[in-house]
């Protein structure tokens, strides 16, 4: 039933998505500065520019600036509900780069004094295409994979991670639409069940989402089967080239197999962002989010006012950070106060030189509970550095930490868990169709005293968890991207 919820999810998705695009006509060519040519903000910095653009050089229409050969900025806002990207410096590039893999793993930790093999037989796809006004971009990984001996009689534990977004600029108006859905027999951070550490170092076509609008979790349940989604529109206005308002809806679900919490939550912002200089911008943002739980009259309602600050530098550097007060308000927990002040925090930092770039992510507020609490006060924090060292040879390391309290701390039952993880991968690229990857990822959740409060808190009889492996590749249409 939960595996037809998603599908049915993906396709409904993908067919607004579409339909969306393709119900109107390409704009035809006009010299006409009307409101029919898409206001553009301005443009953060070129990398290697030290000085502020001038006026005269920012002033562009629409068919000029999507036509342009030169840089692209990332056209993001800072109240978006997807993070900074850091845009391109060779204009608009349409790839369509579908791969096929095989990976061959060795992993310690799931059975005591033992080392399990995994084999993954999988693929990938990486889709982002520009038209008109419109920009798609979509982004898939998934497996097969299969254990050797079985792992407490699981022999096949699949995993999919699909995401597909649409923009759509129309005079001071951009729309987006995007859905995000992951079917996976574990949680998809620090990546033990949905291909390791090392696939979140694939260049994406899509930015990340906001945190605070998606239903993460971060705590390693036991093996069971998991369904997350979120779906979200987004709506801008340009009052001027420097003034935006934005709104933002979503809903995102979160349903696991077995004895744990299932959840649901409806999400919505209202920012209005302020272009101080070509490269910095600030926003004042309003979130309301409103968490529901399967099988439970326990309710979860948050208020947030956050102030952010942007820096962008095309090519170079994507930067933002934002903090404000949170109100947290609860139905039938069990709190002896149903109202709390707190904070909350989040940042993002993407930053590129010629041959190395690092990316940083730093999360703090309240999230759903990740199936095991009915809410949780969560911190996360994430980091990336990839390394060219050659034409051929390429190395990355990833790392990450979270921990998570829940709202409802109890003298019986775990009311605290902290988790770990790390990866590093050596790359060789075979030819430009085939890369060949060395990897290995380290994983550990501890919890604090008492009783699981559902029917597994972590992986049966695994406190660490030890991934090391190879992966084959091949891009049959890597030549052909342009």
């Amino acid at each position: 039933m939960r595996t037809l919820t998603l599908i049915q999810s993906l396709v409904v998705a993908t067919a607004l998505c579409l339909s969306a695009a393709w119900a109107q006509q390409p704009p035809k060519d006009s010299q006409s500065t009307g409101s029919a040519v898409p206001i553009q903000p301005l443009p953060p910095l070129p990398s290697g520019s030290g000085q502020a653009i001038s006026d005269a050089s920012l002033t562009q229409s629409g068919a000029q600036y999507q036509t342009s050969a030169q840089s692209q900025p990332d056209t993001h806002l800072l109240s978006s509900a997807e993070t900074l990207g850091l845009g391109s410096l060779r204009g608009f590039r349409d790839i369509f780069d579908p791969a096929l893999k095989v990976s061959e793993f060795g992993e310690t930790g799931l059975v005591p004094r033992q080392t399990t093999i995994e084999s993954n037989f999988g693929g990938s796809l990486d889709l982002d295409h520009h038209w008109g006004r419109y920009h798609m971009a979509a982004a898939y990984n998934g497996a097969d994979v299969i254990y050797q001996p079985s792992y407490f009689g699981m022999h096949y534990v699949p995993y999919h991670d699909l995401g597909i977004s649409l923009e759509i600029s129309s005079g001071r108006w951009t729309f987006r639409l995007r859905d995000d859905a992951r079917y996976s027999w574990g949680t998809g951070f620090g990546g033990a069940f949905t291909g390791g550490p090392a696939q979140g170092l694939q260049n994406s076509p899509l930015n990340s989402i906001q945190p605070s609008l998606v239903p993460n979790a971060t705590i390693q349940t036991g093996l069971v089967r998991q369904l997350n989604n979120t779906a979200l529109g987004e709506a801008d206005y340009a009052f001027s080239r420097r003034t935006t308002m934005t709104i933002v809806v979503s809903y995102g679900f979160y349903f696991f197999a077995g004895d744990y919490i299932d959840s649901q939550s409806i999400n919505g912002r209202v920012g209005y962002n302020y272009a101080v200089s070509a490269a910095n911008s600030i926003s004042l943002n309003y979130d309301y989010s409103h968490t529901s739980f399967g099988g439970a009259s326990n309710r979860l309602q948050t208020d947030l006012v956050q102030m952010s600050f942007g820096r962008k530098i095309t090519g170079r550097l994507a930067f933002q950070l934002g903090a404000g007060p949170q109100l947290l308000r609860t139905n039938n927990s069990g709190l002896s106060a149903p109202r709390q002040l707190s904070w909350s925090a989040s940042s993002a930092l993407t930053y590129n030189l010629t041959r190395t770039s690092y990316s940083l992510s730093y999360f703090r507020g309240v999230t759903a509970g990740s199936g095991v609490f009915y809410g949780s006060k969560s911190q996360t924090i994430t980091g990336t550095v990839n390394r060219q060292f050659t034409r051929f040879w390429s190395a990355s390391m990833n790392g990450g930490y979270g921990t998570n309290e829940s709202l409802v701390p109890g003298v019986v039952f775990v009311s605290r868990f902290d988790n770990w993880f790390a990866g590093a991968s050596l790359n060789r690229q075979m030819g430009r169709q085939v890369r060949f990857t060395l990897s290995y990822s380290y994983q550990q959740e501890t919890n604090g005293a008492g009783v699981c409060p559902v029917l597994s808190c972590g992986l049966p009889g695994a406190t660490v968890f030890r991934q090391f492996g190879a992966t084959l590749q091949w891009h049959p249409l890597a030549a052909q991207s342009r």
